[in-house]
């Protein structure tokens, strides 16, 4: 609790100031802790909110955070020219679903993020890359940027399996195809590349794995390559990533205090990553077998 309230302390000082309080119950008042943890509690106090952050590589300046209804409308407008865009190759109802898979995606990251009370942008579709959405507050450590970073797969791998369900449940190949796009989509976010998902989890655990993402997203842009396909949204991935990779894994990998979350958390991130990682691969696998042959729309 003591070490949550300090990570609080940077973002919601009067979160951070009820955690300590709960610390104060739990000690005696003559006890040194006590005195401590009440020196904590009215620094909190006189201070006020602070923006003070420990550093993380590659992060962005924050900037004012829009209200809701411009985040709405952003996020509404940006939907409508994807969905108006991709009709022509999938349909207007493959289109939409489409889309709202993504866009559950993106609310599983939207949720984490106010959770956490970090600013962020709302989620813009941008056609054939899919939805972003920029951190506009540095997370306080790297448990709570894997927590957000997973967040968006956990999301959109449930909505992936209902719309799987709907596939069992009525035969729909429109809702077959759907829920492998939606697999595959949430597959292809856990590469443990930055800014990718996975890479935010991998950040947690160790980011010596940012090494084999690299490897990896590289095999695949060559495979594109090889394909005629182009590079796409792959080689602007590396470009991303390469300077956050480099940067951390000159301080050594988790040495530096933003890595300080102890031995537990990496543990149970990286459990949780490679559960998450093995049932997408599965549900694809499965859906990809019984696509139909005449195409995917």
């Amino acid at each position: 609790m003591a070490a949550e309230a300090r990570w609080q302390a940077q973002y919601n000082p009067q979160k951070a100031i009820t955690l300590w309080e709960e610390c104060l119950k739990r000690l005696p008042q003559q006890s040194r802790q006590y005195q401590t943890v009440l020196g904590e509690i009215e620094q909190l106090r006189s201070v006020g909110p602070t923006t003070a952050v420990i550093e993380e590589p590659g992060s962005l300046p924050a900037v004012r955070q829009e209200s809701m209804p411009a985040a709405v409308l952003k996020t509404g407008l940006s939907m409508l020219i994807s969905i108006l865009v991709y009709q022509f190759s999938f349909g207007w109802m493959g289109s939409l679903g489409f889309v709202l898979l993504i866009l559950v995606h993106e609310l599983g990251h939207v949720v984490a993020n106010i959770h956490y009370g970090l600013r962020a942008s709302p989620p813009i579709f941008i056609p054939y890359v899919g939805a972003v959405i920029n951190l506009r507050q540095n997370p306080p450590n790297a448990r709570v940027e894997a927590i957000i970073g997973i967040a968006g797969p956990v999301a959109g791998a449930i909505a992936s399996l209902l719309v799987f369900a709907i596939y069992l449940t009525t035969g729909s190949q429109l809702a077959l195809v759907l829920s492998w796009f939606g697999f595959t989509m949430n597959l292809f976010n856990l590469l443990p590349v930055p800014p990718l998902d996975g890479g935010r989890v991998a950040a947690a655990v160790s980011p010596w794995l940012w090494v084999a993402g690299l490897c990896g997203a590289a095999w695949m842009l060559v495979n594109d390559f090889r394909s005629g396909a182009g590079p796409g949204i792959l080689l602007l991935i590396l470009i991303v990533a390469l300077p956050r990779v480099i940067k951390t894994l000159k301080r050594s990998g988790r040495s530096g205090p933003y890595y300080a979350i102890g031995k537990t958390a990496p543990a149970l991130i990286g459990l949780t990553y490679l559960a998450l990682l093995g049932l997408l691969i599965g549900f694809r696998q499965y859906t990809g077998a019984h696509l139909p042959h005449g195409g995917l729309f």
